[in-house]
């Protein structure tokens, strides 16, 4: 166990424990999980795999120390972010970075960036790496993009980055940014961001860090899975590369095929989204359901955001509250639905759905919900490289908001049909 003030960077490794079987590390005690306890079917991969690892982070997942003025408005909440720590260089030069599913590079702030949301933060300094490798001219030019409402600017990289001290490492092209907006990374105790998403929201190939990871054949499996904690878990988010993590699941996992590899989102078909089992009829046209790790919110097109609020129709003094229905999507053929406590944030000063608008216009074309914190922490999301595809399975905490047990509330909440959709035959 690796711990740096409270950051925990906790190993699964076969090879390293000797171990057949998949083995988790609580404080200093081990943990081994028998081989058919596994929810993966492909048990003796695990087995197998002598020379390649798992690795569960141990993340933050919760809102950032922000200026007062961040917080002064309900509907807008606390930026909420799941981070911990990635290695690069030799020696290894530490990193608190957010893990974000939309976006698919490795930034980091440089040696020379004099923004000023550069100067709280650590800094990579490729001089003091043993492992930094000149890149050619083409990949040396400035970039500048957009990282949610912000935007940064830089020169690529070359240099060994690892999920732990010298393990699970693979030589990657990292953005040095020279220059980083104050929103909203000034806002952030996070220096850097890993982009998780797939290669095409990469500058190239080789800025694809899972890509990489997967070239080296250093992960287990080439998948990694995302749960979030609740404030009543007493403990932070955790990352899971390589393997599943089976004490957080409270069902089996639902599989469900990408519903594009271009995008480079994370994202499958969503038939529809319903309030308790009801259809709303917003995806006439299609929609997508991309899972995003960066966001704290729900989020959608205006029109359709707009439509399910209305239907919603929250009360901001909270007098509607204790009625407020499920609000569920449909997967797969499976709804999965939310309760009021986890798409509504009830303050003092009211009660606010946590939907908002994205800038994607109405068009013919399918539309795409961007599904942030709210259903990260209900459901564990399992994102497959091998087979590009999505797991889902209801998330296990350590307390339900209604009392009741963990079973209890998966199939009251996930699991069943909408209304009118089509009865599956015998």
């Amino acid at each position: 166990v690796l711990s740096s003030g409270s950051t925990r960077t906790r190993f699964d490794a076969p090879a390293l424990l000797g171990a057949l079987n998949e083995v988790r590390l609580h404080g200093m005690e081990q943990v081994p999980v028998p081989c058919g306890q596994l929810v993966d079917s492909c048990c003796g991969c695990i087995e197998k795999a002598q020379s390649r690892q798992q690795v569960n982070i141990t993340a933050y997942a919760k809102a950032a120390n922000s200026p007062a003025d961040v917080f002064a408005h309900p509907r807008t909440p606390p930026p909420t972010s799941i981070y911990g720590k990635i290695y690069v260089g030799v020696p290894p030069q530490e990193f608190l970075v957010v893990f974000d599913t939309s976006s698919g590079n490795v930034i980091l702030p440089a040696r020379s960036c004099e923004s000023s949301s550069c100067m709280t933060k650590h800094r990579y300094d490729k001089l003091l790496s043993a492992t930094s490798k000149q890149v050619n001219a083409s990949q040396n030019e400035v970039v500048s993009f957009a990282v949610g409402k912000g935007n940064v600017a830089g020169k690529s990289s070359q240099d060994k980055v690892c999920l732990s001290p010298q393990k699970i490492c693979a030589d990657t092209l990292l953005v040095e940014a020279t220059q980083m907006s104050d929103e909203p990374f000034s806002i952030f105790p996070f220096d850097g961001v890993v982009g998780l998403g797939m290669p095409s929201l990469s500058l190239t190939k080789m800025h694809n860090f899972l890509g990489n990871l997967a070239d080296a054949n250093q992960l287990d499996k080439d998948r990694f899975a995302v749960w979030f904690a609740t404030e009543d878990d007493k403990e932070d988010s955790e990352i899971s590369f390589g393997a599943l993590p089976p004490n957080r699941l409270g069902s089996e996992v639902a599989w469900l095929p990408l519903s594009s590899t271009t995008s480079g989102l994370w994202q499958v078909e969503m038939s529809d989204v319903t309030l308790n089992l009801v259809h709303l009829d917003v995806c006439k046209k299609g929609c997508h359901a991309a899972f995003d790790t960066g966001s704290g919110m729900i989020s959608g097109p205006k029109h359709l955001v707009e439509a399910i609020s209305q239907e919603l129709n929250v009360a901001t003094d909270c007098s509607n509250y204790d009625e407020l229905p499920a609000l569920g999507f449909e997967l797969g053929g499976v709804t999965y639905n939310l309760d009021k406590y986890e798409y509504v944030k009830r303050t003092s000063e009211g009660c606010f759905p946590q939907l908002q608008s994205t800038d994607e216009a109405e068009t013919s074309e399918a539309s795409t919900f961007l599904l942030g914190a709210p259903f990260l922490t209900r459901y564990v999301t399992i994102y497959d490289r091998v087979f590009l595809r999505m797991g889902l399975a209801f998330a296990v905490h350590q307390k339900e908001p209604t009392g009741e047990s963990t079973e209890g509330a998966m199939k009251r909440l996930m699991g069943r049909p909408s209304l009118g959709a089509p009865a599956e035959s015998d």
